[in-house]
């Protein structure tokens, strides 16, 4: 029952940060789409680990949806209309790069992603914050698999800190 509570307050953080239509980097979205691609064609399988308030959960999960799964992921993007109020810093031949803002009118405060070597790496961090509420993301993903620490403060009423880690093994190596 607890970890149908952190699945609504995952889905509930998830709707505290703005998705805009307008996307100012094609490139991520066609990164996202290979490797979601390859997750898909391959046998991976998920080991979903879950804590929160000293309670951890490990699930098992043999049938994906790669896409739902990292949805969180996929649709955050900084838009064009944004993009003048973050600092990009472009390396390694241009297959990294990190966008960063100390602008508290955006929420996403850092956005790196690197596709060296073909494999994906991003971290995102996310602050929204109000006098009322503050909720904090760091997301992490790699073709391990991903991470998602959520820390929200809602004036006195309500504090948490939540970690979901999934990792991505073929189903030969899953062993329950």
């Amino acid at each position: 029952m607890r970890f149908i509570g952190i699945v609504f307050i995952i889905l509930f953080l998830s709707g505290c940060y703005e998705i805009k239509s307008e996307k100012s980097n094609l490139e991520i979205e066609h990164l996202y789409e290979s490797f979601i691609n390859k997750l898909n064609s391959s046998e991976y399988k998920l080991i979903k680990y879950t804590s929160s308030k000293g309670l951890d959960d490990t699930t098992y999960l043999d049938s994906i949806d790669w896409n739902q799964e990292l949805k969180l992921f996929t649709e955050l993007n900084i838009s064009k209309s944004q993009i003048d109020d973050y600092d990009i810093i472009i390396s390694k031949n241009g297959c990294e790069k990190k966008f960063q803002t100390n602008s508290k009118k955006h929420s996403i405060k850092k956005y790196k992603y690197s596709h060296c070597d073909g494999n994906l790496i991003v971290f995102i961090d996310i602050t929204k914050s109000s006098p009322l509420y503050t909720f904090s993301y760091h997301l992490e993903l790699n073709n391990k698999g991903y991470l998602i620490h959520i820390k929200s403060d809602v004036g006195m009423a309500y504090e948490a800190d939540y970690k979901v880690e999934g990792k991505f093994i073929l189903s030969k190596t899953i062993t329950h």
